[in-house]
């Protein structure tokens, strides 16, 4: 692709929206997990790979530590202490192929709350795409099973997870940077106008636009440890990813306008294109977004 058709896409709305459904999925997920951030990350991609809403009598796909350990960018004895954890919790069960998730696991209030804000959040995300004129693929006329959506809210969070392990190199963060994102952008992300202005990596949003964010804000809606949060908030400020300003942290706009994040920004774009098209396949009602929520459209995440 050009550099003159990357500069076009709508990379810059793609991120804000998804730092808007990352923060709300985290903000449900990370309570079920005692704020353990890695060890919600790992269940989730032992349940989407064990095959989240394949329907009853499906035999589960088991996952080896070692690839939960690269697909994470975590180190192996991590990742093993990690899924002792969650097997020795209930939750997974270990076979002679890898890890699985237990049955039963959506017994858990915790997580099915935790899938149903992934479900509805997908629909919000849609819903917001077509708000913006972002055309969506043809869907399939058959019966809409909401396994799809949550199927397609697991697969956007861990193939942004994954193209970003380049840029961000541990999830934790990437999701300090994505909330950070999702409250400075908060005047602009649905501003019928600026979101539209600001859609590209071409237009730079100025400062003035933006609301820095305290790390106490952050770790509070990401319900982490302050100590945690602060520590890991260091990191990501030392390189460079995030600057303090008067009042808090903003995400750095010349890091992200630097050739190698717009090229991951611009590779999450289509794979989120392709995710949309999965979900097209699977009846997944884009003439229709608001009808397939659960409970509804979930609220924005309060930086206050």
């Amino acid at each position: 692709m050009t550099e003159a058709a990357i500069s076009g896409l709508p990379i810059r709305l793609i991120s804000r929206l998804l730092a808007e459904m990352q923060t709300s999925i985290l903000s449900a997920g990370i309570p079920a997990f005692d704020g353990d951030l890695d060890r919600f990350g790992i269940f989730a991609l032992i349940v989407r790979q064990s095959g989240l809403g394949a329907g009853e009598g499906a035999t589960p796909a088991a996952i080896s530590i070692n690839s939960l350990a690269t697909s994470l960018s975590r180190p192996f004895e991590t990742m093993r202490r990690h899924v002792n954890a969650l097997i020795a919790d209930g939750l997974c069960m270990r076979t002679s192929a890898g890890v699985i998730a237990a049955p039963g696991y959506l017994e858990r209030p915790a997580i099915a709350r935790t899938l149903q804000v992934t479900h509805d959040s997908f629909v919000r995300i849609v819903e917001d795409l077509i708000a913006f004129d972002q055309p969506m693929p043809m869907q399939r006329r058959i019966a809409y099973d909401p396994s799809v959506s949550v199927r397609a809210g697991a697969d956007m969070m861990l193939a942004v997870a994954d193209g970003n392990m380049v840029l961000h190199h541990q999830w934790m963060n990437l999701a300090l940077f994505s909330t950070v994102l999702c409250a400075a952008m908060r005047d602009v992300t649905y501003d019928p106008i600026l979101a539209r202005l600001y859609a590209t990596a071409t237009n730079v949003v100025p400062d003035f636009l933006c609301r820095p964010v305290r790390p106490s804000v952050v770790a509070r809606t990401l319900h982490l440890p302050y100590s945690t949060a602060q520590r890991r908030i260091a990191q990501i400020v030392a390189g460079g990813t995030v600057t303090k300003a008067r009042g808090g942290l903003l995400p750095a706009q010349a890091w992200m306008n630097a050739p190698d994040v717009v090229a991951v920004s611009t590779s999450s774009f289509h794979n989120i294109r392709r995710i949309l098209g999965v979900a097209a396949a699977a009846g997944f009602p884009f003439d229709n977004p608001a009808s397939a929520y659960l409970v509804g459209r979930p609220p924005r995440a309060q930086f206050d």
